[in-house]
């Protein structure tokens, strides 16, 4: 009877660890997710040791779990956890993570560092009041819903913690976020998507891709990834699973009727199907691209490739579409997340009506 680290060999050299169970006859296994990579370099070979140190001491916490079940004692916290640096924690976090969010890991672990104002933050100083502070920190050099974004990645990291019996428990956990529905994307008008349309872009991709988004929706991460195969020319449709949403909506698959401005954006037939439809740089020169690009069109908002989507949804919205009709061209797996844009139409409305010239009217 007990637990014994397994491994698994995986395609391309790879080797994937679990851990083997033993009790009264009976056997299970629980894979992991860790990973060992070939170890061609030194650097690879630097992280199959961490990992492999990573699941030695979950095998450790498991044997103190089913010895402790066993005999009916509480399991320890393994002791010391000042001896841990944060810091440290949080970047093996990061290495480890698998999500196609990781910058915003990244950047949660940033803003950690700008706010500690320390070179070592030791795990014993995370505490309750330290987290909310944090929290605290994040809503007021952020906007919109990146503040919550980036304390989730701080708290999933401080969750690891636990379950590598450094805590006994998450301090975040108490820390009651508050998601902000303000709209805080700056959206581009029919007649401002037609005045860049006609202006000269450096990078005829970018231009392509970005006129793309106006005219569907769709975000970078599936733009970047787009191919030919996820297009019926013939019935004008658009067939793709959104990367965002893969692994938690049940409206991953979008089913996008395209317009004309949308086929011609699409380009001639491919050679093969599988090509990409777009031909793109890195997200960062993008967006020197792309912010250059409006600049030279005479448009004064901070534009982002995101700004594509959103002005996509506003407009369909103010011409007429409903928020039903909008919920699903979007993608969205609630009506909820598209109530935000509601509000953006009113004040387009507003700004409407207040357009009109003031009568000289002598009553």
């Amino acid at each position: 009877m007990g637990v014994t680290l397994g491994k698994k060999s995986l395609k391309g050299g790879k080797t994937s660890l679990f851990l083997n169970y033993c009790f009264n006859g009976k056997r299970r296994k629980e894979y992991l997710r860790l990973v060992l990579e070939p170890p061609v370099s030194s650097e690879a070979r630097h992280r199959n040791r961490e990992k492999l140190e990573l699941a030695r001491r979950i095998l450790v916490c498991k044997e103190l779990e089913f010895v402790a079940g066993r005999y009916r004692v509480e399991r320890m916290i393994r002791a010391k956890p000042e001896e841990e640096d944060f810091f440290v924690i949080f970047e093996r976090f990061i290495a480890d993570y698998r999500g196609k969010d990781r910058k915003t890991a990244e950047a949660s672990l940033g803003h950690l560092h700008a706010f500690s104002k320390v070179r070592s933050l030791p795990l014993y100083h995370v505490t309750d009041s330290f987290c909310r502070q944090f929290y605290d920190y994040l809503t007021t050099v952020l906007h919109g819903s990146t503040p919550v974004g980036y304390f989730k990645k701080f708290k999933k990291c401080l969750e690891t913690c636990v379950e590598r019996d450094l805590l006994a428990r998450n301090p975040a956990s108490n820390v009651r976020l508050v998601p902000c529905d303000e709209f805080t994307k700056d959206i581009l008008s029919t007649d401002e998507i037609s005045r860049l349309a006609r202006t000269p872009c450096s990078h005829g991709e970018i231009k392509r891709a970005f006129l793309f988004a106006c005219n569907t929706g769709l975000r970078w991460c599936d733009i970047v990834q787009l191919t030919h195969r996820s297009v019926d020319r013939p019935n004008r449709m658009l067939h793709l699973v959104q990367s965002k949403v893969r692994r938690h909506s049940r409206k991953a698959v979008l089913h996008l009727t395209l317009n004309r401005t949308a086929m011609r954006l699409l380009g001639t037939d491919p050679a093969f199907d599988g090509e990409r439809v777009f031909r793109l740089p890195s997200y960062s020169y993008m967006l020197r691209v792309l912010r250059k690009w409006v600049s030279d069109s005479g448009i004064s908002k901070h534009i982002t490739f995101h700004c594509g989507r959103h002005s996509f949804i506003t407009n369909i919205m103010v011409n007429g579409a409903n928020i039903k009709t909008a919920s699903e061209l979007a993608g969205h797996s609630t009506i909820r997340h598209t109530e935000k844009y509601v509000h953006v139409i009113d004040e387009l409305k507003r700004k409407a009506v207040d357009s009109l010239p003031d009568l000289p009217l002598d009553l």
